[in-house]
Order: structure tokens, then sequence, then C-alpha cells
């Protein structure tokens, strides 16, 4: 009867909601974090999966007239968050990633279903579920219907560039979050045929500027998140709607850049920022603008990405940096052995045996507005059983766009606000917000 009671009351709750967050703050976990690895092994492992997500890039960047449905990145990620689906509540852990839009999670019944660490979301269990019905503005997403539709239901094909996909209909829910925060009537995709990798996860929250995102269907328009470093234990953290703010960042710097727009509808999931240059110990380098710029034709451009570890440059500029790298340290290259050519890296320093790293001169991306900086320890990383310091900043030699990281995003707290179109991040201790 109590059970019952607690229902019936949740029920009238939610019917008064606004269907918008008025604020929200999430733990997000990263992917390894249960893992017994070394600091090295959860290094490599991050940047192998990096290069897993720069081919999904590569691929959709040269040959995107050939794909029919819905092309993102998500399996091969760094971040989970947990929440909860439906009324009653049923738990879910979900991939976060902003390079894609759709919200989905694996659903009864399960035709073909990875294994998750909860039971299937049962949309015939929840109240609060409601079909979309193929006449609602989500279906005329033609990437969101090549398979058509199905008793009045709208059907989704999502495919990502690691070989995951998802085949199910699209609903409304109530989504719930850690701290009780909750939205009613979200969109999402119920999958009832999927495979590939979900990171031991329930399906993937998407964070990125299309009508399906997370983000797209807040009130009002922005998140941030603030990131803790690879080997610490604290959880890091996402921030949804009005408490997604840089204000408690007391006596730091807060910068803004504009957050710009491809000119091709395809591309307009991404972030993409102004990176004008970038300077190393107060020398600016000589990289044309246009190394960085995002073209007319959608080619080009520079993305903020949380699911991508390292640094992906434009291989003109990366060469450019490399070298005044090796200039400025004095200090030959390393020879590479095989386990560190196989994560991509082209550039390290041996200091096997020393007592201690060297200081090394300030890394400085200029955007728009704004400039970053970044101390040796947020774009050199030190393998210890290697004696190697190596550069977590990489060249991309088979495509022209860039990825700005999210190893020189840790310990910052980056503030997405979708309806001004900026970008602002200040220096934070994120293990402490």
């Amino acid at each position: 009867m109590a059970n019952v009671l607690f229902f019936f009351v949740a029920f009238v709750v939610l019917l008064f909601l606004d269907p918008h967050v008025e604020g929200s703050r999430l733990s997000l976990t990263h992917v390894d974090s249960a893992a017994q690895l070394t600091s090295a092994e959860r290094f490599r492992r991050a940047a192998r999966r990096s290069h897993s997500r720069r081919q999904a890039f590569e691929g959709k960047w040269s040959s995107p007239s050939t794909v029919v449905a819905v092309v993102d990145y998500a399996g091969d990620t760094e971040y989970v968050i947990d929440f909860g689906i439906g009324s009653p509540v049923l738990p879910a852990t979900a991939i976060l990633d902003t390079g894609s839009d759709l919200i989905w999670t694996q659903c009864v019944p399960c035709l073909d279903c990875l294994s998750q660490p909860s039971p299937y979301y049962d949309p015939s269990k929840s109240y609060t579920f409601s079909p979309v019905p193929c006449s609602s503005p989500f279906c005329s997403n033609r990437s969101l219907t090549d398979i058509g539709c199905g008793g009045d239901r709208c059907l989704y094909l999502a495919s990502y560039g690691d070989g995951t996909e998802s085949t199910g209909f699209l609903g409304t829910e109530t989504f719930i979050f850690g701290d009780g925060s909750s939205i009613a009537g979200v969109t999402f995709g119920c999958g009832f045929q999927n495979n590939g990798s979900l990171s031991n996860s329930t399906g993937i929250v998407g964070m990125g500027r299309g009508p399906l995102s997370l983000p797209s269907q807040l009130n009002p328009r922005k998140f941030s998140y603030c990131l803790t470093p690879l080997d610490s234990s604290a959880a890091s953290h996402l921030f949804l709607g009005s408490t997604a703010s840089l204000g408690g960042n007391r006596g730091a710097l807060i910068g803004s850049t504009p957050l710009i727009s491809s000119p091709l509808t395809y591309f307009s999931t991404f972030y993409y920022l102004s990176l004008l240059g970038i300077s190393l110990g107060g020398t600016r380098l000589p990289i044309p603008e246009s190394v960085f710029q995002l073209k007319h034709d959608g080619s080009g451009g520079t993305i903020i990405d949380s699911g991508t570890f390292l640094t992906l440059l434009n291989q003109a500029g990366y060469d450019i940096l490399r070298e005044e790298i090796i200039k400025q340290v004095r200090k030959p290259a390393a020879e590479l052995p095989e386990v560190i050519q196989d994560l991509g890296i082209d550039l390290c320093f041996s200091f096997h045996g020393a007592s201690s790293l060297p200081p090394m001169p300030e890394l400085v991306f200029h955007f728009q507005g704004a400039d970053m900086r970044f101390p040796r320890d947020k774009y050199m990383a030190y393998h210890d059983e290697l004696g190697l310091l190596c550069s977590v900043i990489v060249g991309t030699q088979s495509f022209s766009f860039s990825i700005f990281g999210n190893y020189q995003q840790q310990d910052m707290h980056i503030l997405f606000d979708l309806e001004a179109n900026v970008l602002s991040f200040v220096p934070a201790n994120c293990n402490q917000l």
C-alpha cells in the first residue's frame, strides 16, 4: 500500500513539473574508473579510444554524401552519467557525448541487446512514456527516419563510428537525475536492436547542438562540465540549466569565445571554436590563421569534444608546434617504443632515472576573444615506467579539422551557453566543485 501511495504522489508531482529542468548537477564517471589500472594503462586506453574516434570523424568528413543514417561517435568515449528514467524510476547509466545528438537507451522487447549493469527499460511498464508519432516535427529529420514508420511510431537508426548501432522508436519520457531534478517530456530513442560497444552502459546521452540533444531540450539551453584529472578518484561533474555557472570560481579569470556553426547542416552537431593561433614560451608560432579556420565549404575548423582524449591538430599547425617544442626544450626527441607509436604519439623526451622533470614553456591557444593557457602537465604526460615525457597533442594527416580534446580540458570549468552562442572557461579544482 505504501508503494502504491508513493507512486501516486510521484505521478501527481510530475503532472505539475515544468517540462524543462531549472538546474541540475550530475556526477560523471570515467569509463575506466572501476578497472584496476595503472596511470599509464589508463592513458594508453584513452589514447586508443581517441584514435578510434578520429577514424569515425575521418569517415564522416571524407564521404558525407554516402551516409544514410545518424553517424556519431559515442561508442569510444570517456565519461558516463547515472540517471533514472520512467515512472516507476529505473536506473540508467549512459555514455555522455558532445559529438552526437540523440538520447537513447536499450529497451524491451530486446530483439538484440548488449549487456548492461541494470535491467532493460520497458516502456509498457512506465505510465509517463508516450510514443512519438510519425507526424511529430522530430520525425522530419530524414536521418532518423531512414527505416520508415511503423504503427504510427517514429523509427530511428543510429550508427556510430566504432560500429555501434541502435535501431528503435522515439518516445517521450521523464528523466530523473541524482539530485532529484526531473525533466518531463524528454524525447529519446528506445532501442530494441543494438550492437557494438556501450562501455557497460545502457545507452547514450547526446550533448551536441541538434534538436534532439539533451541541452536542446532544456530551458535555458546551457550546460557546463568540470573534468577531474585522469588518475583522480574524484568524480567529474555536469551542470544543467541554472546550475551551469562559473561564478563560484573566485579570483580566476574567466575567458569567453564565440561558439560558431558549420555552414553545412550535416555538421551542425559540433561545437566549433575560432582558434586563431598558438604561442609557446611567449613566442607566437608562424601558423597562418587559415590552418584552423572553418571554411565556407564546411571543411577545417576546430571543435571542442568531451569524448576525445588527445588534442588532434591540423597537421600543418602541429608540425610547426612540434618543431618549436623541440627547439625550446633544447633536447633531442626520444626514439619511440612501439607501445607509444601505437598511440599515434610522435613526440617524447627521455628523462629515465631523472629525479624530477624540468620546467617547460607555457603553451597558449589563442581563441577569438580569449586565451587558454596550459602549463607543462596540460600538454605533456610523463610515462614513468618508460621514462618518457610525451606530447598529448598529435597531428592529423588525413583530415583538415582539429579537435580540442579532454586531456587539456581537465581541471577547467567549461560553460556552453547555447542561447548566447558563447563558450566560457576558467581554471578550477574540479574535485572541489
